[in-house]
């Protein structure tokens, strides 16, 4: 465990207007950086404890793993990090006329500076949030910020290999073979995982290869070790929830009568709780593809796994940090969620780097429109056709790396079979014909790949207006979208005719040769900060146009 853990696991008793990471509101999450000072990412911080009396999260306690920041009503924000604590006292004063009352504040001693007393927290439970504070000064040698989420295809390489081989551990412990549904479902988790090339082909021969199967216990003790600090849990649940859902898709009806789950729980460490949140979720999952369940099902369904996650005390991002086991990335399954108007649900929005911060597309636009046109019948079909679109790509992604895979294996057995001179007709015959058929894969693969590459473009900016994106990702939490977005840019010199004259100008252009996959990424950012919705733009416009007045007002007075 280290300082991030420990407070997210121990902070939640402090008050009931504690919020731990992800499950911070964007907008509070927003306002909260901008009234402390933060200036560090917002994927770092760890709880915010909102003592205003609206919700607005603009005063209290923010908790990140270097600091914490207290903010009064109407005072500047202080800073107090925990290696800097000499100690913590909780103090409490009678008062009243009667003296009846006891007024309880936190004295924070500090190794240099002046003491820092907190007080006015309301609805906080000063004794347990002093014993927080104690445990995180003095029960750690190290501090620091880090991400307090990380899904699984961000990680290192070794993560993912040793994830997916835990996995097939599971599948030939199950029943001895990996069966065609099995095979199925592990290729399409490696396409939600991302692996490259090498590391599919190391997971592949590993397949083949049970009687050389690496112990359960190493590969768990692998992926930890390799983990990103603060993360280890949270991978251990949703590896619990992909193996639950290969069991259940071989024919597994109970949790109780799944073996190889039982034998290893005391190394993954899971409750009984959390082992049915997973199934919970992994039923919702399915349920969410259904062409008989409403909208208002789906609703109630996803409100009653959040409170399941929020009484077991697990993030609900940390089950989706896989994805979804219909065969949705997380950021898909975000989109999917975001039709129905709870798009922050798993947290991941600003929780993580890349693609993760720009999961959230337009729910505010979508959830509008939806209510202008009380159009229950289409938005259940756009639902639907968000979720199944989603599927689709990732099982023509799994299609194409298979077939990919396919020409690069035939392309080691040719080298193979040349290095120890085979002659025989037959076999040269056949790895011709297989070779044909994979070339002509290939050949398929790349010119739909080609297509969609097309299409996606189409759904990004051609040139880009620097000045617009800097307006539309002012807020903290879509701050990091704006470097996103910039980066697959670069300055490209384009000729225009205007009245008969030919100019040479220079724009902000695509940058050539990105792959599909960027630019589905690129894509979901400029759709994530409402590029091109005139309401967004126009909203941001305001609130610029408003900043400046403030700030022209302010020197007027100063």
């Amino acid at each position: 465990m280290n300082v991030n853990v420990y407070l997210r696991e121990h902070l939640a008793p402090v008050s009931k207007k504690i919020y731990i990471a992800p499950s911070i509101e964007e907008k509070k999450l927003n306002n909260a950086i901008k009234a402390f000072g933060y200036s560090g990412s917002p994927s770092n911080v760890v709880a915010l404890l909102d003592t205003t009396l609206f919700g607005s999260g603009k005063e209290g306690l923010l908790f990140t793993g270097e600091q914490f920041i207290y903010r009064a009503a109407l005072s500047d924000p202080i800073a107090i990090g925990y290696a800097s604590i000499a100690a913590v006292e909780h103090v409490q004063v009678r008062a009243g006329s009667k003296q009846d009352k006891i007024e309880h504040s936190i004295r924070i001693d500090r190794k240099e500076g002046s003491p820092v007393e907190i007080k006015y927290l309301l609805d906080c439970d000063y004794a347990t949030l002093v014993n927080v504070l104690q445990g995180a000064h003095s029960g750690f040698d190290e501090f620091q910020d880090e991400k307090q989420l990380v899904p699984i295809d961000e990680m290192e390489e070794p993560v993912k290999v040793a994830y997916l081989n835990a996995m097939v551990n599971m599948a030939y412990a199950n029943d001895a073979v990996i069966d065609d549904k099995e095979m199925a479902e592990l290729l399409l988790l490696m396409t939600r995982l991302n692996l490259n090339a090498e590391t599919r082909f190391s997971v592949r021969a590993y397949m083949t290869s049970s009687e050389q199967a690496i112990p359960f216990e190493t590969l768990l003790e692998q992926m930890d070790a390799q983990c990103p600090v603060g993360q280890i849990k949270s991978l251990h649940v949703s590896l619990v929830k992909d193996m639950i859902n290969l069991y259940f898709c071989t024919g597994g009806t109970s949790v109780e009568a799944f073996d190889f789950l039982q034998s290893h729980r005391g190394l993954l460490k899971v409750t009984d709780d959390e082992i049915e949140l997973a199934v919970m979720a992994i039923r919702t999952d399915h349920d969410m593809l259904k062409d008989d369940v409403t909208d208002e099902q789906i609703v109630s369904a996803l409100k009653l796994l959040s409170a399941k996650a929020a009484a077991v005390g697990t993030p609900l991002a940390a089950v989706y940090l896989s994805g979804s086991v219909v065969g949705m990335s997380a950021a898909g399954l975000t989109s999917g969620l975001a039709s129905l108007g709870m798009g922050g649900l798993l947290g991941l929005s600003s929780m993580t780097t890349g693609i993760g911060v720009a999961v959230l597309l337009g729910v505010g636009a979508y959830a509008g429109m939806r209510k202008l046109t009380g159009a229950n019948e289409l938005t259940r079909s756009k639902r639907r056709e968000l979720m199944l679109n989603e599927v689709i790509k990732q099982t023509q992604a799994t299609i194409s790396l298979l077939l990919i895979d396919i020409n690069y294996i035939t392309e080691r057995l040719n080298q193979a079979l040349m290095v120890h001179g085979a002659q025989d007709q037959q076999i040269k015959k056949l790895m011709r014909v297989m070779g044909q058929m994979t070339g002509a894969g290939a050949v398929l693969t790349d010119k739909s790949n080609t297509a969609q590459g097309s299409a996606t473009r189409l759904r990004c900016a051609q040139f880009l207006d620097e000045a617009k994106l800097r307006m539309l990702t002012r807020e903290p939490t879509k701050a990091e979208l704006h470097d996103f977005i910039r980066g697959f840019y670069e300055e490209r010199t384009f000729k225009q005719e205007k009245d008969g004259q030919t100019s040479e100008v220079t724009r902000l252009a695509v940058k050539r040769g990105l792959t599909n996959r960027e630019l589905e990424n690129l894509a979901k950012a400029f759709e994530a900060i409402g590029y091109f919705s005139m309401g967004d733009v126009l909203k941001n416009a305001a609130g610029d146009a408003a900043a400046k007045a403030k700030d022209k007002l302010t020197g007027l007075f100063s």
